[in-house]
């Protein structure tokens, strides 16, 4: 192997880096005798314009959109999409439906008319063992009843109305339960799909579908001969708020 030959190798090798090359033809070279060659070979890396390392472009790397945003704007969207169609208005199952954005109907109930003097706020045992009160058999796994509801309120000497809450800590699992004496009639800022009947307990029922599955408030209407039942389950799907409302004795 000639000088010349020798010396264009290792810059070739200097030059593109790989260094290990370097190393592997000096071994050679001893073995074949050549010091004074090797003595004389100049092996500073030399770059030209050619052997240049060409800069490479960054490839742009685009983010992974967050999971909480991307449900944020889904829920968005399907929030204005219900908005944007018909509320419904109508009688289901003997329960008129009525939308608050359009009336506000004066309801027929002991207390449409009552004096202030006939009006009383009374103690959850006052109700007890009458139809109005409120004994759940069935509850969400973990629900721990709320005391910040409203008293029972009797009007004229008759219960009238009657609330009880319940809320799973760890979780925004919020259950409702209400009971009103008097005319069938209810606000229900619902479209026309989100609306169906059934038959819950054995009793008419009016069932209302969450707006989102599992972040929302599904409702369950029942027909009572005092007047309706309302449960209101919040985090849960309907059929768990079906389940509360056949649970009621």
């Amino acid at each position: 192997m000639t000088k010349r030959v020798v010396v264009g190798v290792l810059k070739r090798a200097v030059v593109g880096g790989l260094a290990v090359l370097v190393a592997g033809i000096a071994l050679f070279l001893v073995g074949c005798d050549v010091e004074k060659e090797v003595e004389e070979i100049d092996v500073t890396p030399t770059l030209t314009a050619e052997a240049s390392p060409t800069p490479q472009a960054t490839p742009t790397v685009t983010p992974p959109i967050d999971e909480l945003e991307r449900r944020r704007l889904e829920e968005e969207r399907l929030r204005l999409e219900e908005e944007a169609k018909p509320r419904f208005e109508g009688v289901v199952n003997g329960i008129r439906l009525y939308s608050t954005k359009t009336e506000n109907p004066q309801r027929e109930w002991a207390c449409a008319d009552a004096k202030p003097e006939e009006v009383q706020h009374v103690d959850m045992s006052a109700v007890a063992g009458t139809p109005m009160e409120i004994v759940p058999t069935y509850l969400p796994p973990g629900a721990e009843e709320s005391f910040m509801t409203l008293p029972p309120v009797i009007c004229k000497g008759i219960v009238a109305y009657v609330e009880r809450e319940w809320a799973v800590r760890d979780k925004s699992v919020h259950v409702f339960i209400a009971r009103y004496e008097g005319e069938r009639v209810i606000g229900v800022d619902a479209s026309a799909e989100r609306v169906s009947a059934a038959t819950v307990a054995g009793k008419p029922a009016v069932l209302v579908k969450p707006v989102l599955e599992g972040d929302d408030y599904s409702t369950v209407i029942l027909a009572e001969d005092f007047g309706m039942t309302i449960v209101g389950v919040f985090g849960l799907p309907l059929d768990e708020t079906i389940k509360v409302a056949e649970g009621l004795k």
